[in-house]
């Protein structure tokens, strides 16, 4: 290094200075210092490290300043997710202040005049609270250091999905701050409770519908587009008397064969049909049958809907009123000619009477005028059968009373001892203890006298009688059976009509059965003959008892 000594020391105090200070960037730069035997003084200066280093830092800071701007997008791009997301976001301390929140979660939480809401509690600014709820996910992230998440926090009035999660941590890991996302589920949970309203409604009604279906009298059967009963309810299966097991998947036109052609249309209706229908055991029962489609919200055929309802006594009391009206025609009609001939036939039988004790007659006349009185005794005997049968037909008031039946069955067979020993016909009672009935005691001797009579006269000679007592809810059951040939179905509806027999011609007048029931009914009872698989007849008297008319 040339020139004055004051030139030297400044040029060598100028190249320690560049030393020192590229050093000292070395050192910050983790580069080891340079050594005078690596680089001399002369070197040094040529070199010129500082401006290569003020090169380097323009270098740095152009990069720094493009990292800087891409640093800058990214975080508008951040904020811009941050604040258009469709879930409500925050960013929550230790102390449950809220450092930040987007855009989100002040239009979820918040109203639009509200102030910002930095520095204020969470649960105060978005659940109008004094302090955390119990299940709040923060509280469980900021103690934990896991992610929590509630199904369903309330939030002014919002149901609302939170989830959690830990955004930064100290030193020792522990969670400092975190990020709170809230989804509202308000609409969903008022679409569910909307729901469990509509559900809980349908399940009432269906309750309500199965209690009406349930409590009908009428047999009630549904059926599939096939016509397979698929539901039934409990008055169809005792009305049938059948399983509900047993019905069900049996087609309708097995159940009932008369409406096979009904079916054809799928839309029929059917209205008030009547039909005849086999009940278990082998009973048959009187069916009113009515049936329609079951058509859906669009009209369309989904299957069948059948109510029936048993009319067996419906038809027996229809049979008992018709029955009752012929028997108060006829009876007024009996009443009339009986005393119209009572008269006439009474001289008849007196002249023949007289004319019989006269001494000079001929064997001949006598037997003869024997023909004639006897003749006019037979025709006085039926016109008292017609008299008799006009009183009972016509509406009296009978005198009603405590009857005891067994007592007035014994009386009345101890009159047939005779007649039944002469047929050689075994009668046979079981009398059961009874309570007494409201009846006429002398009717109802009547009608067991004429009953047995009838018996007797069906079977001929050699034969039994059956007499049975029992006691019913509300009444008491008397049946009187034979061992006769029995009553063809054709002539059953028949029986008690006046004047109509099946004996041979002389042997009956065809009012016995109806002089009973003419009585029968008098006294509040009801008879009726009962089919039977057997030989024989059964004839069945249903009269009430005096305790259940008292009540």
């Amino acid at each position: 290094m040339s020139g004055c000594p004051k030139q030297q020391e400044n040029c060598l105090a100028y190249v320690r200075y560049i030393r020192e200070k590229t050093n000292q960037l070395l050192g910050v730069m983790g580069t080891e210092p340079l050594q005078e035997e690596e680089l001399d003084d002369h070197a040094l200066i040529e070199l010129d490290p500082i401006g290569t280093i003020a090169q380097s830092f323009g270098h740095i800071l152009e990069y720094l300043n493009e990292t800087i701007n891409e640093l800058q997008v990214a975080k508008d791009e951040l904020q811009a997710i941050f604040d258009a997301t469709g879930v409500g976001i925050s960013i929550i301390d230790r102390n449950f202040r809220i450092l930040r929140c987007n855009e989100k979660q002040r239009t979820l939480l918040l109203a639009p005049e509200a102030e910002d809401v930095t520095g204020c509690y969470c649960f105060d600014a978005y659940g109008n609270r004094n302090a955390p709820v119990e299940h709040c996910p923060a509280k469980y992230t900021f103690a934990t250091g896991q992610p929590a998440v509630a199904r369903e926090i309330v939030k002014r009035g919002k149901y609302f999905q939170v989830a959690t999660t830990p955004f930064a941590r100290d030193e020792n890991n522990k969670v400092t701050t975190v990020i709170e996302v809230s989804l509202d589920i308000t609409e969903k949970k008022m679409a569910e409770q909307s729901e469990k309203e509509q559900r809980d409604f349908y399940l009432t009604e269906k309750s309500k519908l199965a209690t009406v279906l349930e409590s009908l009298s009428e047999g009630l059967l549904v059926a599939g587009t096939n016509d397979r009963i698929l539901s039934v309810n409990r008055s169809a299966t005792m009305i049938l008397q059948r399983d509900e097991a047993e019905l069900i998947g049996l087609a309708l036109t097995d159940l009932f064969p008369v409406i096979s052609v009904e079916l054809t249309d799928p839309m029929e209706i059917i209205q008030g049909l009547e039909l005849t229908c086999t009940q278990a055991r082998a009973n048959e029962c009187h069916l009113s049958l009515n049936m329609a489609p079951l058509l859906d919200n669009e009209m369309k055929r989904i299957g069948r809907v059948i109510t029936f309802r048993n009319i067996t006594e419906e038809k027996k009391q229809q049979e008992l009123y018709h029955r009752t009206e012929k028997l108060s025609a006829i009876g007024q009609l009996s009443a009339g000619v009986a005393h119209e001939l009572n008269t006439p036939l009474g001289s008849i039988l007196g002249y023949a009477r007289l004319l019989l004790k006269q001494e000079n007659l001929t064997q001949q006349q006598r037997e003869q005028l024997a023909v004639i009185a006897e003749q006019a005794k037979k025709s006085g005997t039926i016109i008292q059968a017609l008299l008799n049968f006009s009183r009972h037909a016509q509406p009296t008031q009978c005198r009603l009373d405590a009857c005891d039946l067994n007592s007035v069955i014994k009386n009345a067979l101890c009159l047939l001892t005779t007649e039944l020993s002469k047929r050689k016909i075994i009668l046979t009672t079981d009398l059961e203890l009874i309570p007494k009935v409201c009846a006429d005691p002398w009717g109802i001797e009547q009608v067991v006298l004429n009953l047995v009579m009838n018996a007797l006269q069906a079977i001929g000679s050699q034969g039994e009688i059956r007499i049975i007592v029992r006691r019913q809810p509300g009444g008491v059951r008397l049946e009187v059976q034979d061992s006769g040939p029995g009553i063809p179905d054709e002539v059953r509806s028949r029986i008690f009509d006046p004047f109509f027999t099946t004996k041979p011609f002389g042997e009956g007048t065809g009012l016995g059965l109806s002089i009973c029931a003419g009585i029968v009914n008098e006294n509040g009872g009801n008879i009726d003959i009962v089919k039977s698989d057997s030989r024989g007849t059964t004839f069945v008297v249903i009269l009430p008892c005096k305790e259940s008319v008292d009540a």
